[in-house]
């Protein structure tokens, strides 16, 4: 029976082979039944000769059908085929597996000879070419009946069922017995799949862990991949995760079935798992099994250990995430780091030493109290003192810039010796801040007024145009912490030494240097202390020693902070003043609490209550303007009629009102005007009759609330003052209010300045400040400012000049409105290195601090933010959800229209304040404190011979009064400090704050938060 059957798709026969004739060639599957028996299995082949017929020529014929090579097979138009009854499957399973039985065969010997392909010496099978064509078209899937549809046969059919009492039963997806010993179809497939996947897997992860495939970051030197902090970012997450879905797809998508959950979805859109997203979730789980199996495959978990780190983690915490594979250990990390420091320091090195690329150096003192564990002699509790500097590196300044040659001969030219007040005051650009303040006035309105928003983007586009001066590109800048050190600032030869090592580590030492100048910039105390070590190493002959190099810049943060403390302390009075036109009286009126330091205010709350009371003030003089009872109910009302005026109106309108009631002409016109008919008369809002107020004579004993520093004379008024000046005939109370509105333009102007990275707009409000601090008690600020002015107005070139002023600024995020001043990113270095020292209980000069710590600070800040952005993370506001201002702008109005402060009351006064530090800093400096403080500097400077009584000043001339500012350099005085950052959001300047209490990561994150959303305090 056996021999009845052939495979229809056999080759052309040959002298070996038994031939079949057959009129057409089968499908793979069919058998037919042929006239030739099959060779004995068990004996020699036999030989048949085969059978030559005579074929006829078809050569050139059209419609010729193509000869087929079996010249047996091939059907010819003579013969008739003769009929074979067709067979149903059965009868075809029965012919077969008679032929198996007649071949003493089983249906898994004929399985196993069928596809065997070597034979029990491990020799391969020389198969026929009918065999292997009939095999290879079966696997290749070429049949109608793939491989695939037979083993889903076999896996499914009830005859390979296991019962469950059945040793064979334990053996359903076997990972230990190999699936060749396993022999149940059904066991033996599912060990088979778990088996071949594994081995895939296994091979993968081997792939994945090569130094070549990207996952590799060594800290050993002589490493294949070193890691660099480029490595570790906000797209370190996506990275790793696109490396393991290059070398271990397999392992991918089998992590990815296990990580997601079923999900319903709704209306034909799919689930999005949002709180543990499946992809995030498998690249670290993934990453950590890479881990385990290499060492140093572990640049994520490497990532996360330095993320732990820079949170100030636990070591316990760190240990036990490095047990579980999820991180290197705690030495690893630092050893990383470490490496990572070399390389900044490199790096650092490398642009300092550059002569075509330019930098400057800012540094401050950074403080702690060390609090010992085991006190000891020795040991005891101290101040624990340092200094902390970052390099930043400028772009878009001529290296030319710093010639130190041009410098010297511009400071032997003495130009300082003929200084005077007119030429300071010439300084001023006056019409520039005309045009700021005018701006200014047209952006509160627009930004509280809703009908009027529509010209918000137009006022800061004039920002950008008319008022421009110099401004920074907006793009990331480049910052470099240098290794700290444990030095004193006060003590001069301690400063010499930071100094110099900070210098060494820009590649600037006394046997190698480049000759040219190195720009330091400092807050105030610091920037007085480097002008006299240039005083005191002048006399060395090597212009490095001599610090000669040394290019001091005034830091302007510290500037603007101090300013703001001198408008508190010149126009706050009392949370009990009768006065509207006080800081303190409109504080009262919307519950705020009096600062505990008017001499060093708390910045940031301070500065958003001078400016909401700025903003109110404005309001409520564009309401006299419009002459209404509401400003939102007028506009309101133009907008229902389509009757709002046209920008250009609103422009013109602006501009008088600011003269009107924001210049220093306005404020002595309200105290000294007496004319009626005179223009600035009639275009203020006449106001009531003044009736002086009867005051409680218990009002006057009763406490004040109490402030640092002594009081200033005539704050405070008595009935006697007011019977002394019933023929005043101004009007006290507007002329203050003017002034105060005046200060904070200024102080507004300063900090949008800053926020948008006009360094010009910056530097023209420090030359204003320069006559404000010099009629107020912060003298010293008047002596740094002085110095500022003239080394860079007098002894720079305009290259100098421009360069210095392009260093005052950086903006880290590189986003719109996000600048700050060099000297406020130092403050904030500053609070993590204070952290971190702090829980150390160690020296700024601490070797893990320099050489791990320091130099990595700026990193710590972005790999908490840039990893929580890998990961999808929303972003935290890094504050307190700051609540809208509504009612403290209504209550304010009410109050300022109750009071009818911006209306003209002749004779209106409550007590003698002279607020007005503009024309008091005018006076102090023309009265001699000027000429002293330029006799002072020319003279220890050896610019020229000690002057004489002709070029100098007289004996008796007043001069600067050391003991008027003595508190600016109590640093063990309290200062209250709530951490913050300003920034401009859509025209606006948002002021965010967080608690000091909180973790300080919460203040970082205010350097790169999201400028899409403001305060919603806009509009009434």
């Amino acid at each position: 029976m056996f021999s009845k059957f052939t495979f229809a798709d056999s080759p052309k026969p040959t002298a070996s082979t038994q031939q079949v004739v057959s009129p057409a060639p089968l499908p793979c599957r069919s058998i037919s039944s042929g006239t030739a028996a099959l060779p004995n299995p068990w004996g020699p082949p036999t030989a048949i000769t085969p059978k030559v017929t005579r074929k006829r020529s078809n050569t050139g014929k059209e419609n010729h059908r193509p000869a087929f090579d079996d010249p047996v097979n091939t059907p010819t138009a003579h013969k008739k085929r003769k009929y074979t009854p067709r067979q149903t499957t059965s009868a075809k399973l029965e012919a077969v597996f008679q032929a198996i039985d007649d071949a003493r065969w089983t249906l898994g010997d004929f399985l196993h000879y069928t596809f065997r392909m070597k034979d029990d010496d491990a020799k391969d099978i020389s198969r026929s070419p009918r065999h292997a064509q009939v095999v290879s078209r079966f696997l290749q899937g070429l049949c109608a009946h793939t491989p695939a549809m037979i083993l889903n046969s076999w896996f499914h059919s009830p005859d390979g069922r296991i019962s469950t009492d059945s040793h064979d039963a334990n053996l359903m997806y076997s990972t230990k017995t190999p699936y060749t010993e396993i022999k149940p179809v059904r066991a033996a497939l599912t060990s088979f799949a778990v088996q071949i996947v594994e081995s895939k897997l296994v091979k993968e992860a081997r792939q994945a862990v090569k130094p070549s495939s990207g996952l590799h970051a060594t800290s050993r030197r002589k490493g294949a991949r070193r890691v660099e902090w480029l490595d570790v970012g906000a797209t370190t997450v996506s990275r790793v995760a696109g490396l393991i879905q290059l070398h271990q797809p397999l392992t991918w998508h089998y992590m990815m079935c296990i990580s997601e959950p079923e999900s319903r979805p709704s209306q034909g859109e799919v689930a999005v798992h949002r709180r543990r997203p499946p992809a995030t979730v498998c690249t670290h789980a993934i990453s950590a099994l890479n881990f385990a199996r290499n060492n140093e495959a572990r640049l994520l978990p490497l990532a996360r250990g330095l993320l732990y780190f820079a949170f100030s983690a636990p070591i316990d915490l760190i240990a036990y995430n490095s047990r579980i594979g999820e991180m290197p250990a705690y030495s690893t990390i630092s050893r990383a780091l470490k490496g990572l420091s070399d390389h900044e320091a490199t790096i650092t090195l490398a642009h300092g030493r550059n002569p075509i690329k330019c930098g400057m150096l800012q540094f401050d003192n950074v403080q702690n109290y060390l609090r010992q564990r085991d006190p000891r002699i020795g040991r005891e509790n101290k101040m624990n003192v340092g200094l902390a500097a970052t390099y930043i590196e400028l772009e878009a300044v001529d290296p030319d810039a710093f010639d130190a040659d041009d410098k010297q001969k511009r400071i032997a030219e003495a130009k300082r010796e003929k200084l005077t007040v007119e030429q300071l005051y010439s300084m001023i650009d006056f019409p520039h801040i005309e045009v700021v303040c005018v701006l200014h006035w047209l952006r509160i309105l627009t930004h509280y007024v809703p009908e009027l928003e529509k010209w918000k983007n137009h006022v800061s586009m004039l920002f950008e145009t008319r008022a421009k001066r110099i401004q920074l590109p907006i793009q990331p800048s480049k910052v470099h912490p240098l290794a700290s050190s444990g030095k004193n600032e006060t003590v001069t030869t301690e400063l010499k030494d930071a100094l110099l090592d900070f210098f060494s580590q820009l590649g600037q030492t006394h046997e190698d240097y480049l000759r040219r100048l190195i720009l330091v910039g400092g807050d105030g105390l610091t920037y007085e202390k480097m002008v006299q070590l240039k005083v005191y190493m002048q006399f060395h002959d090597d212009i490095f020693t001599s610090f000669q190099l040394l290019q001091p810049s005034l830091a302007g943060w510290h500037t603007e902070w101090t300013n703001l403390s001198r408008d508190f302390e010149t126009h706050w009075d009392s949370l009990l003043s009768m006065d509207p036109s006080t800081l303190g009286h409109s504080a009262a009126q919307i519950g705020r609490a009096a600062p505990s330091n008017l001499k060093k205010v708390d910045y940031y709350p301070c500065a958003e209550l001078l400016f909401l009371v700025l903003d109110v003030r404005i309001l409520d003089c564009w309401r006299l303007h419009f002459s209404c009872d509401d400003l939102f109910d007028h506009f309101r009302g133009l907008s229902a009629i389509q009757n709002l005026p046209e920008f250009e109106d609103l422009e013109a309108a602006a501009l008088k009102l600011h003269r009107k009631y924001s210049t220093t002409r306005a404020h002595y016109l309200a105290l000294h005007e007496l004319d009626h008919d005179s223009e600035w008369v009639k275009s203020i809002p006449p106001g009531s009759p003044w009736v002086p107020p009867l005051r409680d004579e218990s009002s006057i004993c009763q406490p004040q609330p109490q402030t640092t520093g002594p009081k200033k004379a005539g704050t405070r008024g008595t009935r006697r003052d007011m019977a002394n000046v019933e023929q005043f005939k101004g009007d006290h109370v507007l002329a203050n209010s003017i002034a105060l509105m005046r200060d904070a333009l200024i102080s507004r102007e300063m900090a949008y300045a800053i926020a948008e990275g006009d360094v010009g707009r910056m530097y023209e409000m420090m030359k204003f400040m320069l006559f404000t601090f010099a009629g107020s008690s912060h003298t010293k600020y008047t002596n740094y400012l002085l110095e500022m002015l003239c080394d860079l107005e007098l002894e720079s070139s305009p290259l100098l000049r421009e360069a210095v002023l392009r260093s005052m600024l950086v903006n880290l995020s590189g986003q719109r409105g996000a600048f700050s001043a060099s000297d406020f990113i130092q403050e904030f270095f500053n609070r993590l290195l204070e952290a971190i020292v702090e829980k150390k209980g160690v020296d700024y000069g601490d070797t893990f601090i320099r050489n791990v710590i320091s130099r990595n600070l700026h990193h710590f800040a972005r790999i908490k933010l840039d990893l929580r952005n890998g990961v999808g993370l929303a972003r935290r506001s890094g504050r307190h959800t700051a609540p809208h201002l509504k009612p403290e702008i209504r209550t304010l109005l009410n109050t300022y229209s109750k009071h009818e402060l911006h209306s003209h009351c002749p004779g209106r006064i409550y007590e003698h304040r002279d607020v007005d530090d503009f024309r008091r800093g005018i006076l102090k400096l023309g009265s001699g404190k000027l000429k002293k403080w330029v006799m002072d500097t020319t003279r220890t400077r050896g610019l020229n011979t000690p002057l004489t009584h002709e070029s100098g000043m007289d004996p008796g001339e007043e001069g600067l009064d050391d003991d008027e500012d003595l508190q600016e350099l109590d640093h063990d005085a309290p200062i209250p400090r709530t951490a913050g950052f300003t920034q401009v959001v859509d025209g606006e300047l948002v002021i965010d704050m967080t608690d000091d209490s909180e973790n300080i990561d919460g203040w970082i994150e205010l350097f790169d938060s999201d400028q899409t959303t403001a305060m919603d305090d806009d509009t009434l």
